[in-house]
C-alpha cells in the first residue's frame, strides 16, 4: 500500500461541537476497491484518485472511518475502530464541515479557502429543509459530488461557472421534484435561454451571471422582489444608478414592484432590443401605459429618437461599406461610426431615465458622427469619379498617341 497523510475523525468533540481532528499516517483503502469487480465499490476508488482530497493525502477515513492500516476488510471496516459507512444524508453538511469549517485545519491546506460555508449552509433554503428532516434537499455532495471532487476552478469541475446551471438543474430542472414543492418547473429551460447563459457558453465570458451568482452558493436563498434589482444593480450598476433617478423608481417602490424584472424578466433574460420600448403589443412600455397618457408619450418620443438614430447609423454604415468595396479607404468615416455606436449605446442606457431630452441628448451625437460619415462617403465617392474620369482623359490620350505613332511610323514607310 502507498504511504499517504490520513485524517481521522472521532464521533463529537469533547465540547459537543465539531468533531475534532487529528492527522495520522497510514495505508490507503484505494488498493483493496480498485481489485474489486463490483462497479459500485471500484468507482469511488477510481475517481478518488483526482479529487481534490487526495491531493494533500487526506483519506477514506476522513468521510468513513475505519483503519485504512487494517490489511484485513473485517478489521478495516469495524465500528470499533470507528468506521461509520456511508454517511446519511442529513449528517453530510456537519460532517464536511467538520474540516470546512475549521479554519486552523483548512488553512494549513488552501490558505484562502472561505470556512463560513458550513455557517452559510444553515441560513439556506437547502439547510433548512435538511434541518428540518427533508432527505430530498441539496447537501455538499449534490453539487460538488462524492468521490472525484474537483476544485471550483477547475473547468470540469460541477461547480465550474458553466456547469453550475446543469448542477443546479439535476434538482430544478427536474419538473416532478419542483413540483411537489410547488416551485416553478422551468427555470432552467428559462434560463438557457437567456442572454446570460448565451455570454457564458457561446462567448465564454465566465463574468456573465449563472445560478449562484444571483442566489448565492452555500447560503443560496431565492430572491426576494425587491433584492432582485439589487442583485442586477452589481453588475449593471450604471443602469441602476440611472433608474434610481428616474421618476419610475418611486413610483415602482409605491407599487412594491421590482424594477430590472419588471421589464427585463427573472431567468429569461433576453437581449433588450429598441422594439421592447414604446405602447402597444410586445412592449414593456406598454404594459403599464398607453399612447395617449404622459408615460406613454414618453415611451414613444423615445422610441422615435432611437429608431431616427439607429436608421442614420445603419445608413451611414452601408454607405461606407460601399466605398470601401470600391477600394476607397476609410479609416477616418470608421472612426465615425464607432462613435455613432458607442454613443447609441448610451442613449439606450439613458432609457432607464425615462427622459425623451436624456436619450435625445445621445441620439443627437449618433446623428451627427453619421452625418459626418456620410459627408466622408460623399467625398470618397467624388474622388472616385474624379479617378475614373482622369483615367478616361489619360486612355484616350494614350489611345491618339498610339494612333499618331503608327500613322508616323506609316508615313516615314511609305
Amino acid at each position: 500500500m502507498g504511504i499517504v497523510i490520513l485524517v481521522a475523525l472521532p464521533a463529537k468533540a469533547a465540547d459537543g461541537g465539531l468533531p475534532e481532528i487529528k492527522v495520522t499516517s497510514g495505508g490507503t483503502c484505494q488498493s483493496c476497491h480498485l481489485e474489486l469487480d463490483e462497479k459500485k465499490f471500484r468507482d469511488p476508488a477510481v475517481g478518488f484518485d483526482h479529487d481534490a482530497h487526495n491531493r494533500p493525502g487526506l483519506g477514506c477515513v476522513t468521510c468513513h472511518g475505519g483503519d485504512a492500516t487494517a490489511d484485513d476488510p473485517d478489521e478495516a471496516m469495524d465500528p470499533r475502530r470507528g468506521y461509520r459507512g456511508v454517511p446519511k444524508s442529513k449528517d453530510i453538511p456537519k460532517l464536511c464541515g467538520s474540516c470546512h469549517a475549521n479554519e486552523k485545519f483548512i488553512k494549513k491546506f488552501a490558505p484562502n479557502l472561505a470556512t463560513d460555508q458550513l455557517a452559510q449552509y444553515k441560513t439556506s433554503v437547502h439547510g433548512e429543509r435538511v434541518a428540518a428532516g427533508d432527505t430530498r434537499a441539496a447537501t455538499c455532495i449534490s453539487c460538488h459530488g462524492v468521490h472525484g471532487i474537483r476544485p471550483a476552478k477547475d473547468p470540469r469541475s460541477t461547480v465550474y461557472p458553466t456547469h453550475v446551471v446543469d448542477t443546479c438543474g439535476k434538482c430544478h430542472g427536474d419538473a416532478k421534484l419542483m413540483k411537489s414543492y410547488g416551485l416553478p418547473t422551468d427555470i432552467v429551460a428559462k434560463y438557457k435561454r437567456s442572454i446570460h447563459f448565451e455570454t457564458l457558453t457561446k462567448k465564454n465570458d465566465l463574468s456573465a451571471p449563472t445560478c449562484n451568482d444571483c442566489h448565492g452558493s452555500h447560503g443560496a436563498t431565492p430572491p426576494g422582489v425587491k433584492s432582485i434589482s439589487n442583485v442586477c444593480g452589481t453588475c449593471h450598476v450604471q443602469n441602476m444608478e440611472l433608474f434610481q433617478k428616474s421618476p419610475h423608481a418611486q413610483a415602482f417602490a409605491d407599487m412594491d414592484v421590482g424594477a430590472c424584472e419588471a421589464c427585463h424578466g427573472h431567468h429569461e433574460v433576453t437581449v433588450p432590443g429598441d422594439e421592447r420600448i414604446g405602447v402597444g403589443d410586445g412592449t414593456a412600455c406598454g404594459e403599464c401605459h398607453e399612447a395617449g397618457d404622459r408615460g406613454g408619450e414618453t415611451a414613444m418620443g423615445i422610441r422615435s429618437s432611437l429608431d431616427l438614430a439607429r436608421e442614420t447609423l445603419n445608413q451611414a454604415r452601408a454607405e461606407v461599406r460601399d466605398v470601401e468595396r470600391k477600394g476607397m479607404l476609410m479609416e477616418k468615416a470608421d472612426i465615425e461610426l464607432q462613435t455613432g455606436h458607442e454613443n447609441l449605446i448610451k442613449a439606450r442606457n439613458r432609457v432607464h431615465l425615462a427622459s425623451v431630452a436624456a436619450v435625445g441628448a445621445f441620439t443627437d451625437k449618433v446623428i451627427g458622427a453619421a452625418k459626418g460619415a456620410q459627408k466622408l462617403a460623399q467625398e470618397a465617392r467624388g474622388e472616385i469619379r474624379y479617378r475614373r474620369n482622369g483615367l478616361l482623359v489619360a486612355l484616350v490620350l494614350i489611345l491618339i498617341a498610339i494612333i499618331a505613332v503608327v500613322l508616323k511610323i506609316r508615313s516615314i514607310e511609305s
